[in-house]
């Protein structure tokens, strides 16, 4: 009877375990820049960031070495990732750049002197320890329609920990790097070197 008992738990224990709720990561602060870059604009407003669909999932997704994503149901991202790696970018950016940096929808009534958008085609960490981010950016001027700038990008960084807040962390790196280089587009300084 005692060894019955025993084996009946253990199912009861796997369903508890597979009912734990997830773990949920934030992006960490972004980095200060050494020196803020002139802006030949007052303000900028930043777009959300459009991304694919397995990296809008609220689930972290990862790329196996087979090349298969997975949605990992035990680790979740605390915030929608769309609305977590625009502000990301907003906040990267009011830290380069002299210019005052905001999210849309514009708060002020006048508009913004640059709009910034980004286009991401692939954003993911892989079984390897790395993280691909690349897609491209456009700046445009919201006055008149012009594109002030546009650039593709393929930034790789490592995943500094392993693990999920390896992953977060390596997110929010990227999206720095990727601010470190619209900063010095806009302001027309030679870009830092990756």
């Amino acid at each position: 009877m005692r060894k019955f008992m025993k084996l009946a738990g253990v199912p009861l224990l796997a369903l508890v375990a597979a009912c734990s709720s997830p773990e949920y990561y934030l992006l960490p602060p972004p980095t200060e820049a050494p020196t803020k870059l002139a802006s030949p604009v007052r303000t900028i407003s930043v777009s959300e960031i459009s991304l694919p669909s397995y990296a809008e999932a609220i689930e972290m997704a990862v790329v196996t070495d087979q090349g298969a994503v997975e949605l990992d149901s035990s680790a979740s991202w605390a915030d929608t990732p769309r609305r977590g790696l625009t502000r990301h970018l907003v906040a990267a950016l009011g830290t380069r750049l002299t210019a005052q940096v905001g999210a849309e929808p514009w708060p002020g009534l006048d508009r913004p002197g640059l709009q910034v958008s980004v286009l991401t085609d692939r954003l993911i960490g892989n079984e390897s320890g790395s993280l691909e981010f690349s897609g491209q950016y456009i700046v445009t001027d919201p006055d008149s329609g012009r594109i002030f700038a546009s650039e593709r990008f393929d930034i790789r960084t490592a995943v500094p920990v392993s693990g999920f807040e390896g992953i977060a962390a390596a997110h929010a790196r990227a999206v720095e790097l990727l601010a470190d280089d619209i900063a010095a587009r806009i302001s027309g300084t030679p870009r830092p070197a990756t």
